[in-house]
């Protein structure tokens, strides 16, 4: 069996499009974890019914609604984390549809691995329709997520115990909170497995919760970096971590002044640490900014 944690913050109306999808869950045992997270009246209500409908007639899939109170997706994931009972534990957002064939496959294949994480690829789709894949490269090299913001969310199965050493949600955080949750798996570790294949429908739309500019982040920028070297400090100081992610900061300094906010790009800049630049790292992270503020693509494959 593996659970599903789902944090749910109001919108009722794309609700049924993901339990649709869930209904469809095939090959396995689904525990699904509902958190609601200071949802209204309406979106509860919505929630409470599938969750009856689903434990009077799915023989595969076992609902509940739990409820966490203080804001942030990441504290309602923890939630569902702390009452998950599955060998494994998969993280989804409630405005996406699920493969009904993942869980099964990515399931088999940790049991036959004996992994601790399956990595998977996923699509989006766009408001028009489009599907386009979300890439990721075949590592568990921590510097790759540094700089390539390797794994998402929904791009990790985990085996439950080793989620709750190592994959806990940082509460504190309110932007990229997946970057650096997928950035402290890696530097655990992990046994590794990974599932061939694109699933899910993983929906963009204009109001997504972070939104698109980096440029309206700037604060909550600094504070994600500064989390990621703090977890860096914990592992002794590595300086290929810590060179790679003054690598990050020319790159997405240069994005933010890309879309105009000169200050906030300086202020990201300059939080580059000048104790571990090598001489060559001050003639590429300057370049580095240069192109990225002139909207040059795929900069991160220079910045390893």
């Amino acid at each position: 069996m593996f659970s599903l944690i789902i944090p749910v913050h109001n919108r009722k109306e794309l609700l049924p499009r993901l339990f649709r999808s869930i209904r469809n869950i095939t090959g396995c045992e689904a525990e699904v974890l509902l958190v609601d997270n200071n949802s209204d009246a309406d979106t509860r209500a919505v929630l409470q019914a599938f969750v009856d409908e689903s434990n009077s007639s799915a023989d595969n899939i076992k609902a509940s609604l739990l409820t966490e109170t203080k804001p942030g997706a990441a504290a309602a994931r923890n939630r569902g984390l702390d009452a998950a009972k599955g060998e494994y534990v998969y993280f989804f957002d409630s405005d996406d549809e699920i493969s009904p064939e993942m869980p099964a496959l990515a399931e088999a294949l940790a049991r036959k691995e004996n992994a601790d994480a399956v990595a998977l690829q996923v699509q989006y789709i766009s408001p028009d329709g489009k599907a386009m894949p979300r890439h990721i490269i075949r590592t568990a090299d921590p510097c790759y997520q540094i700089v390539a913001n390797n794994f998402a969310t929904v791009s990790l199965f985990l085996r439950r115990e080793f989620a709750v050493a190592h994959a806990r949600w940082n509460e504190d955080l309110r932007y990229w909170i997946d970057f650096e949750w997928a950035f402290r798996i890696l530097l655990a570790k992990p046994a590794m497995a990974w599932l061939d294949g694109t699933y899910h429908r993983i929906h963009q739309h204009p109001d997504s919760i972070t939104g698109t500019r980096f440029a309206d982040h700037t604060d909550q920028i600094l504070a994600t970096h500064a989390a990621i070297h703090h977890d860096i400090e914990n592992e002794d100081k590595n300086e290929k971590l810590l060179r790679s992610l003054n690598s990050r900061k020319a790159l997405y300094a240069g994005h933010v002044r890309h879309e105009g906010n000169r200050r906030g790009a300086h202020l990201i800049y300059n939080s580059i640490d000048p104790t571990i630049r090598t001489f060559l790292d001050r003639l590429r992270l300057p370049l580095l900014y240069r192109l990225s503020a002139w909207g040059v693509p795929g900069l991160w494959r220079c910045a390893l």
